[in-house]
């Protein structure tokens, strides 16, 4: 009986320490389920226009833009605000651009850009503060995420002889979005500025 009783906690163990409680705990908060279900509504709306079910596809495309507001609102009215947020709302937006909003060329850039911005926030964190989002890094991701709409329903013609007009719409507000996107670096690069002069340790042989 002794023995029985010993495996079993040992195999409960096991199962605890394979099943990192708190991050699915993190994950399971309302704010990052719904954070979570873009990449889900990013993945059927290409499922659908793949079908070609044009219409079901831009639904699918709306429906994962809302929900990128609709994260930030909750964890906000809810209490919930989290660093794993933050970081899941990140890469859900990242998913969103690299799925085709912005042209292959415009891809790198960008995606050096997010990159630039993560080493930043990491350096910032170690120095004991932490960069709050800017606006216009809100304002780019919201501009090419909606532009994606109009350019995709113009190319996949859903609308018919209005086609041209929403693929300029859609690439008008993509060239918005990464003027937007150089802005927020730009103001994220002064912020971690400030937070380093007053935080770092002076460099030895400074004095």
């Amino acid at each position: 009986m002794t023995s029985a009783t010993t495996t079993s906690d040992r195999d409960r163990e096991l199962v605890e320490l394979r099943v990192p409680r708190k991050l699915v705990a993190a994950l399971a908060t309302p704010p990052n389920l719904v954070t979570l279900s873009r990449l889900a509504l990013i993945g059927a709306a290409f499922a659908a226009a793949g079908l070609g079910a044009a219409r079901l596809a831009l639904t699918f495309g709306a429906a994962a833009g809302a929900s990128d507001h609709v994260d930030g609102w909750l964890a906000r009215r809810t209490g919930r605000v989290t660093r794993i947020g933050e970081i899941l709302d990140q890469f859900c937006d990242v998913v969103v651009i690299g799925a085709g909003a912005l042209p292959l060329g415009a891809i790198i850039p960008w995606a050096l850009r997010e990159i630039w911005v993560v080493c930043l926030r990491r350096s910032s964190i170690e120095l004991g503060e932490n960069i709050p989002t800017h606006w216009t890094g809100k304002l780019k991701s919201a501009f090419v995420g909606w532009s994606a709409l109009p350019l995709f329903a113009g190319l996949l013609r859903v609308f018919g002889d209005a086609s041209g007009f929403l693929v300029a719409l859609g690439r008008a507000g993509v060239e918005i979005g990464i003027g937007l996107s150089v802005v927020s670096a730009l103001a994220y690069t002064a912020a971690w500025v400030r937070i380093y002069e007053a935080r770092a340790p002076e460099p030895p042989g400074s004095r």
